[in-house]
């Protein structure tokens, strides 16, 4: 009842405007009955209300077993896969075939970069790229495990609102390379 309630209420705010739907570690809703039937479901028919589905999840098994395989295949032809080592192995490389790789595209999956390179599936073509992201953005948006995660948060609550400054200066990075601090604070 309480995820008919959610799913009603996402639904009702869908009002033409454009928005994003984004469901990561999908890999949770894949596995729940009721949630996979509705994603299913906003696959096919939220574009008509302009939205888009975004899904992410780390375990590629998780979307080919899903039992929707063929929806999300055809839903979502835009893909982007993060690298994996193990791609070439028997298991891996299959999932990545159902997704409709080919062995040249496992290939690339297999000596891409982590955290680094991400290789681009679409009707429009496919590409490995990077995010060419400098050390003050990195600082901030490729904090991910809990012990890093914990660490800014006590920097956040130590320092108030210099808690970006502080962080940085404890990352190495010298914030004045990139902002004049000074004269940002003399405008607020």
């Amino acid at each position: 009842p309480i995820m008919l309630y959610l799913f009603r209420r996402i639904e009702k705010a869908l009002t033409g405007d454009p928005a994003v739907l984004f469901l990561d570690e999908a890999w949770i809703m894949l596995g729940h009955p009721v949630f996979r039937e509705k994603i299913r479901e906003w696959l096919k028919v939220l574009r008509k209300k302009n939205c888009l589905v975004l899904l992410a999840t780390q375990s590629l098994s998780d979307a080919a077993n899903s039992g929707i395989l063929d929806v999300l295949n055809e839903s979502c032809p835009t893909k982007i896969y993060l690298p994996n080592a193990h791609a070439r192995e028997e298991d891996a490389s299959e999932l990545y075939r159902r997704m409709g790789l080919n062995a040249r595209q496992i290939e690339i999956l297999a000596t891409a970069i982590p955290k680094r390179q991400y290789y681009y599936t679409s009707p429009y073509g496919r590409r490995l790229f990077e995010l060419a992201l400098d050390p003050l953005t990195l600082a901030f948006v490729a904090v991910s495990d809990p012990d890093t995660l914990n660490a800014m948060r006590q920097t956040a609550d130590q320092y108030g609102e210099d808690w970006p400054i502080r962080w940085l200066q404890n990352r190495g990075i010298n914030i004045h390379n990139y902002v004049d601090v000074d004269k940002y604070r003399r405008k607020h």
